[in-house]
């Protein structure tokens, strides 16, 4: 069956889908082509910045100033234009997003939304709650409203909304001469510091990759010794593929700590080699960060961890993405397997004041082959303390 609309600017579209036209069709119909064509509101709002390791909340006091802001996804599989986001308590009004200009949100475009929302006496009341919506045209004109949008909230204080970094590398270098390779990566955000350096003269094949990302949700890898090894979400994640030998040995070492200071588990991996010959695959991983879009929402995850306790089965449920893949918080590990001539070791530690003091060293000088898994991995709730005065009237 073809369909002929006619498009805002009057030239005919031909041999549409009749799902993207509506032409005089039902509510049920036209909703169903809403479905193909969702807008996704991320309402970013309220008050203190959520940190790595557990939820934070706040109070709101009169006078008090709220930045929304809004974050306008197409996600279905029409380009949308007249895009208005509409909420009841402000007037979001555009500020970025129309990355080439031509007023249409794009498949691959996001658009940000502000508004300011000035918090009242009458608001200290109750809880401050206010609805998005969004509506668009599709390319018939026709008007595009889903009234099953999800709105996700997420608390931060005045500034600008929820950003996130990524960093992507790969490499595939074959040949002859001097190597010199180094990665370094730190970010107290989520407690990670990695560097990754080695150095000699001969022939190398290596085949490498580093990925990392503020928010585990966007980083997802299989690992062997993690989630059974399905699908995972990562902060960090380095593979590397070698093959080299010399008259000159290559040296490397590499260094991945979770520090405890800024809120990680205080585990450290480091290993450190000088070999003339070596055949190497290698994977290390770390994740810090909870799941940023929770399976089961923020509000329904943060209750979950606070009643789950002991119950880690619960806790297993509750660390799904909205993707239903699993969030391995706290982790940090490294699985190696290799064969060389020369000198290769690990060191392993994690320690916590007053609490934990884990040691493991090995080092191998000469011809060996090895295969090796070290993985620190924390419970992501924390274990209520019992006082010293217990039992007593403190």
């Amino acid at each position: 069956m073809k369909w002929t609309c006619i498009a805002r600017d009057q030239s005919a579209i031909h041999d549409i889908d009749p799902r993207l036209c509506i032409m005089a069709l039902p509510f049920s119909s036209a909703k169903n082509f809403a479905r193909l064509a969702i807008i996704l509101i991320l309402l970013l709002m309220a008050f203190s910045m959520v940190e790595a390791k557990e939820p934070a909340t706040a109070q709101a006091k009169e006078g008090d100033r709220i930045i929304y802001y809004y974050n306008v996804s197409n996600i279905g599989n029409v380009n949308l234009t007249d895009v208005k986001v509409i909420d009841d308590k402000v007037v979001p009004i555009y500020v970025k997003g129309d990355a080439n200009g031509d007023g249409w949100l794009n498949l691959s475009e996001v658009w940000l939304y502000k508004a300011i929302y000035q918090v009242t006496k009458a608001d200290l009341m109750k809880d401050i709650i206010n609805t998005a919506t969004a509506t668009a045209r599709d390319p018939c004109g026709k008007l595009v409203n889903d009234k099953d949008i999800e709105v996700v909230k997420i608390a931060i204080q005045e500034g600008e909304p929820i950003q996130y970094g990524q960093f992507c590398e790969a490499q595939k270098i074959s040949g002859t001469g001097i190597i010199e390779v180094s990665t370094s990566m730190y970010n107290r955000k989520i407690a990670l510091e990695y560097y990754n350096t080695m150095n000699g003269e001969g022939d190398i094949e290596l085949d490498q990759e580093h990925a990392y990302s503020e928010n585990a949700d966007k980083l997802k890898r299989n690992i062997s010794s993690v989630s059974g090894g399905n699908e995972s979400t990562l902060n960090l994640y380095e593979s590397t593929k070698l093959t080299y030998s010399g008259a000159q040995p290559l040296q490397g070492e590499k260094y991945l700590h979770s520090k405890a200071l800024y809120g990680g588990i205080g585990a450290k991996v480091r290993e450190s080699f000088s070999v003339q010959e070596m055949e190497k695959e290698e994977v290390s991983f770390f994740v810090q960060t909870m799941p940023y879009q929770p399976r089961d929402g923020l509000k329904n995850f943060r209750k979950g961890l606070e009643r789950a306790g002991r119950d880690t089965e619960m806790v297993d449920s509750l660390m799904k993405t909205r993707e239903n893949i699993s969030n391995p918080a706290y982790l940090v590990g490294l699985e190696t397997k290799n064969t060389f001539n020369g000198t290769w070791g690990t060191d392993a530690t994690w320690h916590k004041l007053f609490f934990k003091d884990i040691k493991a060293h090995e080092m191998f000088t000469g011809t060996f082959e090895a295969e090796k898994q070290i993985k620190f991995h924390e419970y992501p709730v924390e274990e209520k303390k019992a006082l010293w005065c217990d039992g007593i009237d403190c």
